[in-house]
C-alpha cells in the first residue's frame, strides 16, 4: 500500500469501501497494517467517505463522539489533541444488552456522560459556567471500542479514519432532563466504572461538567469549520476522564453516575 501524503487523498472511494468491509468483518483498519499513512485532514476525509457508504445502505447518523478529551486517554493513545467520530443508529444499544466479544476487535470500553441536544448550540450557551441550555438531558454511557492501531507508529490520522476507534455505545436507562438541571448538581456528581463489580476508574465533581462544556464547544466549532452543524435530538458522547479499559473475556460492565443514573451491559465470549 502506498503512502498518501499532502492534503489530497487519491482513490478515497476505494479506500472507504475497503475500510468499511474490514469494519464489518471485525478486522478494522487493515489498510494501516499495509502501510497507509494519513494526516488529520485525510483521516477525516476517509471517515466521511465511509460514512457516506453507511448512509447509502440505510444507516442513520444520530450524533457524534468526542475522543481524547483527557490527558490519561491522550497518553494512552499517543495523541495530543481531541478527535471526533460519528454515531450510527445501528451501533446504539440499550442498557442491559448482551454483547458478543467476537463482534469487536480487541474490545475496550470507556465510561462517560452523554448528552442530547434540544437545539443547535449558540455562542451565548458558553458564556457561563453552567450546563449549556441547548442540552435537553444528560445520561451515562458505556462506549465500545475496537482498540487497534495497526500502523507502525500511532497517528491521529489512523485514529480518525477508524472513526476514533468507536464501535458503538450502550445508553443509560436513567437520564436527567433539563427540567431538573440545577446550578449545584455537579458539586457532588460522580461517575464510577465497574467490571464484574470491580471498580476500574472514577471521577467526580466539576470535572464532569467541564468535560461536557469543553467537548460540546469544541465539537460545535469543529463542525462549523467543516460546514456542518449540530441539530436537535443528536447525542454527543462527551469523552472519558479515566482510562480506556480492556475487556478480554466474559464479564458484566456497569457505569454508575449520580445523579444521572446507570448503564449496564453483559459481554459473552462465544468461543
Amino acid at each position: 500500500m502506498n503512502k498518501s501524503t499532502g492534503s489530497q487523498m487519491p482513490q478515497v472511494g476505494a479506500l472507504a469501501a475497503r475500510q468499511l468491509d474490514d469494519h464489518d468483518s471485525h478486522h478494522p483498519g487493515m489498510l494501516f497494517a499495509e502501510g497507509l499513512v494519513l494526516d488529520v485532514q485525510q483521516g477525516y476525509e476517509l471517515q466521511n467517505a465511509v460514512a457516506e457508504l453507511r448512509y447509502q445502505r440505510g444507516e442513520q447518523l444520530i450524533g457524534y463522539k468526542v475522543g481524547c478529551t483527557s490527558s490519561a486517554i491522550q497518553e494512552q493513545l499517543k495523541i495530543t489533541h481531541r478527535v471526533r467520530g460519528l454515531l450510527f443508529d445501528t451501533e446504539q444499544h440499550e442498557s442491559g444488552v448482551t454483547l458478543s466479544l467476537q463482534s469487536f476487535a480487541n474490545l475496550a470500553i470507556e465510561g462517560e456522560l452523554a448528552i442530547e441536544l434540544s437545539r443547535e448550540p449558540r455562542e451565548e450557551d458558553f458564556t457561563g459556567h453552567l450546563l449549556p441550555p441547548c442540552i435537553s438531558r444528560v445520561f451515562p454511557a458505556i462506549e465500545l471500542h475496537n482498540h487497534v492501531m495497526r500502523g507502525q507508529q500511532a497517528s491521529a490520522g489512523e485514529l480518525i479514519a477508524n472513526n476514533a476507534i468507536h464501535a458503538g455505545f450502550v445508553s443509560g436507562d436513567g437520564s436527567l432532563s433539563s427540567n431538573h438541571f440545577t446550578a449545584t448538581m455537579f458539586d457532588e456528581a460522580r461517575l464510577e466504572i465497574f467490571r464484574d463489580n470491580q471498580l476500574l476508574g472514577q471521577c467526580e465533581g466539576q470535572l464532569l461538567l467541564e468535560t461536557i462544556y469543553s467537548s460540546l464547544k469544541w465539537l460545535w466549532h469543529e463542525l462549523l469549520q467543516s460546514n456542518d452543524r449540530l441539530r436537535a435530538g443528536q447525542i454527543i458522547l462527551t469523552g472519558s476522564i479515566p482510562n480506556l479499559f480492556p475487556v478480554t473475556g466474559a464479564c458484566c460492565l456497569r457505569v454508575e453516575s449520580m445523579p444521572f443514573g446507570e448503564v449496564a451491559a453483559e459481554v459473552k465470549d462465544r468461543r
